[in-house]
């Protein structure tokens, strides 16, 4: 469902219009408490700004510290002055997530969004969202986990296989399984590039992930804690496998902020 130019009634906590979009006069139903919005590099087209609308408490998992996820996806695109395009899940889906993703994941020069999509029954995804003629529409996605309240921890968006082309890597279950995987979306086709087990990102209740993407002059590496939050990992793709180091014997916030820092 695109909603590019109505104004829809707004909660009191609703976000809000932005400068760019006074014009139209948009507003967007609220999101959950902590969303953010997600804004896209300079210079690049596609999808500009992307964020949660429609907060529900209809999945009750409340693994980001709450029981409140969202209903609809919006996304600015650069360059527009009309209102967001938007999209809203089914009524067996939620956005467990607190803040989109934004990158060229496709490969057709403009960004898309990357989002976590969950089911009631089947647990957790990712999701890639394209705008085409002012619609937001779902292009590929990740299987789903296979089981309710089973989630996925992003890490970050980047060219980790050298093909000019930006991938997804995230951690599967970081509760309980702790599967580091790297996906491409190239021409909208989902191919699982590597995988490789020991790691977790996020512990229950925490509405943030630890952890991310760095690059320190050879390409993009990962920095994700150990699965017994006793390690600090870094973690690249070298001919389709996931290759891992140790960068210290602790995962201390300041040990991973070091590691992002290239120190």
């Amino acid at each position: 469902m695109s909603i590019p130019t109505i104004k829809i009634i707004v909660a009191a906590a609703a976000l809000c219009v932005s400068q760019a979009h006074a014009a139209a006069d948009c507003t967007y139903l609220a999101g959950p408490p902590d969303a953010g919005i997600a804004t896209a590099a300079k210079d690049s087209t596609g999808v500009s700004q992307a964020w949660y609308g429609q907060a529900t408490t209809d999945y009750a998992h409340g693994v980001l510290g709450d029981a409140i996820e969202a209903n609809i996806l919006y996304a600015q695109v650069a360059g527009t002055d009309t209102c967001a395009a938007a999209i809203k899940l089914p009524e067996d889906s939620v956005f467990e997530d607190i803040t989109p993703r934004i990158g060229d994941v496709t490969g057709d020069g403009r960004n898309d969004v990357i989002v976590i999509e969950s089911h009631r029954e089947l647990g957790a995804s990712i999701a890639i969202y394209s705008i085409d003629e002012a619609q937001l529409l779902k292009v590929a996605s990740t299987p789903y986990i296979g089981t309710a309240y089973r989630w996925l921890a992003p890490v970050g968006v980047a060219d980790f296989t050298g093909d000019a082309v930006a991938d997804v890597a995230y951690v599967e279950t970081p509760h309980i399984g702790g599967n580091l995987k790297v996906w491409s979306f190239k021409n909208e086709k989902p191919l699982l590039i590597g995988s490789a087990p020991g790691f977790s990102n996020h512990r229950i209740g925490q509405n943030y992930i630890t952890g991310g993407i760095r690059d320190c002059g050879k390409g993009p590496e990962m920095v994700v804690p150990g699965k017994e939050w006793d390690r600090t990992l870094i973690a690249t793709v070298v001919d389709d496998t996931i290759v891992v180091d140790t960068y210290a014997d602790n995962s201390n916030r300041s040990t991973i902020d070091l590691a992002l820092q290239c120190r």
